[in-house]
């Protein structure tokens, strides 16, 4: 398995988070860094408005939809005529999926290099690791009990330095923080730029 971590390493792209952040108090920190996201968020937003035809892959969405719900709804009531008459649609459906991937792929590529600069070089320097706090704990994107107690052990050839983060259980990562603005402003910034996409159920 390849370890991503070492591969980035190698190659000099590991962010170096800052042990002296901009934003002192974990408050400031916190706003800061959801204000960024936002903003992220937003431009993102309106760079797919711009690259991308809404309207066209909502109603792609919107027909490639109908056509899996009659797909499903003829093979559960075992009515051959009606599969063979959907199958026969199935190469177009086949290609407006294609099509709706091609646009959505569109404006991820233009915003994936900045935003990945923005995430090695910019951030970890500005931010640190740490940036929020939260009672509420989730896996993976916060400090644990057993993140503090792995992190504050001392560094072996610094005891002064400590090997992580995390000093309290509930402190929120950079990373982490970020998700969570996003999936918490998302709907609500495409909804205001007008490119919110229908579900495929």
């Amino acid at each position: 398995m390849i370890d991503v971590e070492l591969v980035l390493k190698q190659i000099g792209f590991t962010p170096q988070y800052t042990s002296h952040p901009i934003f002192g108090d974990i408050f400031t920190a916190m706003i800061v860094a959801a204000l960024i996201a936002i903003g992220l968020n937003f431009g993102f937003s309106l760079l797919r408005k711009k690259t991308t035809d809404i309207g066209k892959m909502n109603s792609i969405m919107k027909e490639t939809t109908e056509w899996r719900k009659q797909y499903m709804a003829a093979v559960k009531k075992q009515d051959k005529p009606r599969i063979e008459e959907l199958r026969k649609k199935q190469a177009y459906v086949n290609k407006m999926s294609m099509e709706l991937q091609q646009q959505q792929m569109r404006p991820m590529l233009i915003y994936m290099v900045p935003s990945f600069m923005l995430w090695i070089l910019v951030f970890p320097a500005i931010f640190g690791q740490i940036v929020a706090f939260s009672p509420l704990y989730i896996p993976w994107l916060m400090c644990s009990e057993d993140n503090v107690k792995n992190d504050q052990q001392p560094m072996p050839n610094n005891p002064n330095a400590t090997k992580g983060p995390c000093e309290h259980a509930g402190q929120v990562y950079l990373w982490g923080w970020f998700l969570i603005v996003n999936f918490a402003f998302s709907g609500i910034i495409s909804k205001v730029t007008k490119t919110s996409l229908p579900s495929f159920t």
